[in-house]
């Protein structure tokens, strides 16, 4: 919880690439940093999971691709970096009715709860944004966000055929992810 220090110079809003890099910066600098996530680790959608599938699927790393593996040394240095991490946090609300201090308001842990930094930086990151279509809803039709997400988190790989559809450069990484398993996708 935040309630034991609710000032810091920084807070960072996302703990992807970008955030885990301004974060790792600043608190390496200096400067008293917290970075808040409603993910429950670091790493946003394109590192998700890397800590976890480093301690327990270490051979799963290289298959996931360079990219992927990338991801462990930005959160390991995050993690010595001295920034306070907060996962599982959702922010509703950034004002600076009391200038110059800014206020956040959040909730952590289903409890709401104000941080008051000098500065805010965002890195909410990607996200998807799937299409409906007819069909979308039958079971083994996901996005490939969730497909991804699942072949991360619990290594749960297609046991029947699959069919890549859509467009954006996901498609081509979770291709290529599936490949280094033996899969290949039929389209």
């Amino acid at each position: 919880m935040i309630t034991q220090r609710p000032m810091c110079d920084v807070a960072v809003i996302g703990a992807g690439p970008a955030g885990l890099t301004v974060a790792s910066e600043l608190a390496e600098s200096g400067r008293d940093v917290v970075v808040l996530d409603e993910q429950c680790a670091p790493g946003g959608q394109i590192y998700k999971g890397v800590e976890k599938v480093v301690a327990d699927r270490p051979q799963d790393i290289g298959l996931l691709g360079k990219e992927y593996a990338a991801g462990e040394a930005l959160t390991r240095r995050f993690r010595q970096s001295g920034a306070q991490y907060h996962p599982d946090v959702s922010v509703w609300q950034i004002t600076s009715d009391q200038e110059p201090e800014l206020a956040l308001g959040l909730i952590q842990n289903g409890s709401a709860q104000m941080l008051h930094p000098k500065h805010v930086i965002l890195a909410t990151g990607a996200m998807e944004r799937p299409t409906p279509f007819k069909g979308w809803t039958l079971p083994g039709v996901m996005t490939v966000g969730a497909a991804q997400t699942l072949l991360k988190s619990s290594r749960l790989l297609p046991e029947d055929d699959v069919v890549l559809a859509g467009t954006g450069p996901l498609l081509y990484l979770y291709a290529a992810q599936l490949a280094s398993f033996g899969i290949r996708p039929q389209a």
